[in-house]
């Protein structure tokens, strides 16, 4: 069942009630420390009230489930299930003192509610072992909190009695919770393999809204999570550990997640990088399919000359590659550390430059692959001359000041999208159905870039 939780800056609490029922919660929670002074009020959802020392809510609520942190002592009010919970906002316990907290707790509980803080992708295989420790019939919610705790809640529905979720951005009531309408995309799973996005803490991307989509509208038994980390050898392991079925792999991962796999792509060969990791048969083999994204994406590439490319990180020899695919035939790469420049230039045969020289170029493309948002001297274009930003979802200075210079721009979305449909076919052996692809083109480019 899913659980959302009455948020602070719902100001009618009855129409926030009955939106959430309209959009599939079957539970609202009130909880004492978000939302202290609420009044009675009609709802069509059963409630859970989580006084956290607001005991007054016991009474003015008729509750469902009354849920008590494992310190609490209060009486519940009669024909109320009791939810008893633990949370520890600094770290996973070991397995041992999970195990007996949650026979301890189940001796004076309906429910048994166990949420910590993800550190390391270890501690994932620990809730993990727990949830398989304890008998079938066994009514529990076992939750990660925090960025990395990402699996844990996308696979809550299959394991938990109550899952926890939100409906509108800035409505989560607490760390890692995931939206509502992410969690209706694996409504079709059962036993589902488990694929994700491996990068560093800060990533920002649409691959699980863009994946879990495509799983739900093709019927595949799976789902496509988050593994943000700073570590990926740390993560690699332990999501190994876990029988994870496949990686996307994103800045800054792209080159040194090879040396964790068995075997690699011809392309990852030439190119040294890569943004694909799939499980066949006991061997994580790594693909680079950057390269399909842009050049399927950007179909204009094949008529220009002259390509200047910003950067010169992971995602940068899948550039060069679609850009000799394309025919391009004059290839510069402008950055600022000159080693990496240099070894670009020898590798792929091209001319690279300090970023400062970008200035003087003229160019038909120039594609930037620098994450940070800095400003760039940008030379004037040629005639009708493009300009790809290989981020997406933002205005960034590079678009802003290409767009001031009359470029064609153009983010990179469409690569997203066009290198995770051949992520898709890796990941399955299938190809996503016109439809599936369809209703994404038509989402995030008709309704916004969400």
């Amino acid at each position: 069942m899913f659980v959302v939780t009455l948020p602070k800056s719902a100001s009618d609490p009855s129409a926030f009630a009955i939106k959430a029922k309209e959009m599939g919660a079957d539970v609202l929670e009130i909880r004492g420390d978000l939302t202290p002074d609420v009044t009675t009020f009609d709802s069509p959802l059963p409630l859970i009230i989580t006084p956290r020392g607001q005991y007054e809510l016991m009474e003015v609520f008729k509750a469902s489930f009354i849920d008590l942190d494992v310190n609490e002592n209060a009486e519940c009010p009669e024909g109320a299930g009791v939810i008893r919970s633990f949370h520890n906002f600094e770290k996973t316990p070991t397995f041992e003192e999970l195990q007996k907290l949650a026979h301890e707790m189940s001796k004076h509980a309906d429910i048994v509610k166990i949420a910590t803080t993800i550190n390391s992708f270890s501690d994932i295989n620990v809730l993990s072992d727990i949830q398989k420790e304890l008998p079938e019939d066994f009514r529990r919610v076992i939750l990660g909190m925090g960025p990395k705790a990402h699996l844990t809640r996308l696979l809550s529905p299959l394991k938990n009695e109550l899952t926890y979720t939100f409906i509108e951005d800035g409505e989560e009531a607490a760390p890692g919770q995931i939206k509502l309408s992410m969690h209706q995309l694996t409504s079709q799973c059962r036993r589902p393999k488990i694929f994700g996005l491996l990068g560093g803490p800060e990533v920002k991307s649409l691959s699980p809204l863009i994946q879990n989509t495509l799983f739900s509208k093709n019927d595949i038994d799976a789902v496509y999570s988050l593994f943000l980390t700073e570590d990926p050898e740390d993560a690699f392991d332990n999501l190994k550990e876990l029988g994870v079925s496949g990686f996307s792999v994103t800045s800054p991962f792209k080159q040194d997640i090879i040396q964790k796999l068995d075997r690699i792509d011809k392309e990852v060969e030439v190119l040294g990088t890569v943004n694909t990791v799939v499980l066949e048969g006991n061997e994580y083999v790594g693909y680079a399919c950057d390269s399909h994204g842009l050049i399927e994406g950007y179909p204009f590439l094949k008529k220009a000359k002259s390509a200047a490319i910003l950067g010169s990180g992971g995602v940068v020899p899948s550039v060069i590659n679609s850009c000799k695919v394309c025919g391009i035939d004059n290839i510069f790469v402008y950055a600022r550390n000159k080693s990496d420049r240099d070894s670009l230039a020898s590798k792929f045969e091209i001319e690279a430059y300090d970023i400062s020289a970008l200035s003087g170029g003229k160019h038909d493309v120039i594609f930037c692959a620098v994450s940070q948002d800095i400003d760039f001297d940008l030379p004037k274009p040629a005639i009708q001359a493009y300009a790809i930003d290989l981020r997406y979802g933002k205005e960034t200075k590079f678009l802003s000041a290409a767009k001031n210079l009359d470029y064609q721009t153009h983010d990179g979305l469409k690569m997203l999208l066009h290198q995770a449909f051949a992520q898709f076919s890796l990941f399955t052996g299938t190809k996503p159905s016109e439809d599936s692809i369809n209703f994404l083109f038509d989402l995030l480019f008709n309704h916004g870039k969400q």
